[in-house]
């Protein structure tokens, strides 16, 4: 079992992924819900995207370690619970990594749309006097491509969410159960 100064290195670690993926909950949420946000927040919700399934994986991988020290024998139901909602968790957060690079990228796409339709004039009329084209024509397909994808991203994040609090709050029933009467 890996420890650090003689103590299990999953107590240890399972503070960073309850940070980091709080914040990339809570990151991502204004990411998609409030766009204006984007410029400011993408970049560092990215990073949190990388970066959340490490630290998950850190921590199941260390508390894989503790369970098998402390039960060789067998995991009780409640290490068990434990386990399958940080894995659970793990999961979800490398399912958001390819969903959220893709909604990023339509997002900068349409960003880049934006800026280079800013400064052009207005397109002339065809010569059957038909309407003109758009100045983006793979806008429409776009927004509907981001909605589908922000929506799934949004499902990702609210299961993110609730295993991290499932792990956390089994974890924490475990150590700290029956501690505190009323």
């Amino acid at each position: 079992m890996t420890t650090i100064l003689d103590l299990p290195l999953h107590p240890l670690a399972v503070h960073l992924p309850i940070v980091l993926v709080g914040l990339l909950v809570l990151g991502g949420l204004a990411y998609l819900l409030v766009p204006p946000l984007r410029r400011f927040l993408g970049w560092a919700v990215a990073a949190l995207v990388l970066v959340a399934p490490l630290a998950a994986w850190g921590t199941v991988w260390s508390g894989e370690q503790l369970a098998n020290h402390l039960y060789p024998d067998g995991w009780s139901e409640g290490v068990q619970r434990h386990y399958d909602n940080g894995r659970a968790l793990l999961w979800t957060l490398v399912a958001l990594v390819p969903v959220w690079m893709f909604f990023a990228g339509l997002d900068r796409g349409r960003r880049a749309a934006l800026r280079r339709g800013e400064g052009a004039p207005a397109p002339a009329a065809g010569e059957d006097g038909e309407a003109a084209p758009a100045a983006d024509p793979a806008a429409t397909g776009r927004k509907i491509l981001m909605f589908i994808v922000g929506l799934v991203a949004l499902a990702l994040l609210g299961l993110a969410g609730w295993f991290l609090f499932q792990a956390g709050h089994t974890g924490a029933e475990m150590v700290w159960g029956g501690t505190v009467q009323q």
